[in-house]
């Protein structure tokens, strides 16, 4: 009979120790959707905002060509806002919509330096994330963290651009979490460093497709975009771009 009471009151604290971990994990669940709930609420009035933001500064950007706001935003000394208002300016002429999720909706080349419009328009994306956050304005804070999540939002764009870094990625995103600007999921994702921006150049020599591949550099296609195979190769560590060339091309002059 005892063991029988013994058995009955482990049961009884079994089930009051489930109910109260029960009620725990429910609390804990709900205090995360609350917060979830806040940031997304916060979120979303700090991109409406940033919207607006943007469109005024896009205004103030210099009436040059797309390859001078190119060139403008590795200026040294370059004004932040005037730097930011370039960025921003180019982004929308080579992107559909503006927006860095879309970055390879870019193509092509600028011409006569055959630089990659889509190399073109991650350097924007990054450029005015920078540019933004040396600015002091609440807004452009948010601004430089939605133009980054809309690019991890991107998988290639991700892939090619955020995975595997330039050196300020790094610095862009610490500053952005030292200040509470992180993406929905919470935190920027890592990254694998190589190289540093501008991740655009012009075309110039020539590599065969052995030494590409084996030196891991990266294939553009005719339209300049990364891709696994194509005409051009571009060294990430060197930051240069070069023609693809077969060794038997009488033509053919080595890259280095």
């Amino acid at each position: 009979m005892k063991k029988i009471n013994s058995l009955f009151s482990w049961m009884a604290m079994a089930v009051i120790v489930l109910a109260f971990s029960g009620c725990a994990a429910a609390e804990t669940a709900e205090n995360r959707f609350e917060e979830l709930a806040l940031r997304y609420a916060d979120r979303t009035e700090a991109m409406e905002g940033s919207a607006e933001y943007r469109a005024g500064l896009e205004c103030r950007a210099d009436r040059i060509s797309p390859y001078e706001l190119w060139r403008s935003l590795f200026r040294p000394g370059q004004d932040p806002e005037k730097g930011a208002a370039n960025a921003l300016a180019l982004l929308s002429v080579l992107v559909n919509n503006g927006d860095p999720a879309r970055w390879d909706t870019a193509s092509g080349f600028f011409y006569p330096s055959e630089t990659p419009k889509p190399l073109a328009a991650a350097d924007a994306v990054y450029m005015a994330a920078a540019f933004l956050l040396r600015m002091d304005e609440k807004p452009a804070g948010h601004l430089a963290s939605f133009l980054m999540a809309r690019f991890n939002e991107s998988s290639r764009g991700k892939h090619f651009f955020l995975s595997s870094g330039p050196a300020e990625y790094r610095l862009l995103t610490e500053e952005m979490t030292l200040r509470g600007l992180l993406p929905s999921f919470g935190k920027w994702p890592e990254s694998m460093e190589e190289g540093r921006l501008p991740f655009a150049a012009p075309v110039r020599g020539w590599v065969t497709y052995g030494r590409a591949l084996s030196e891991g550099m990266v294939f553009l296609d005719g339209a300049g975009r990364p891709q696994s195979n194509g005409m051009y190769a571009w060294d990430r560590k060197r930051g240069r771009i070069y023609t693809v060339a077969e060794e038997r091309d009488p033509f053919f002059i080595p890259w280095d």
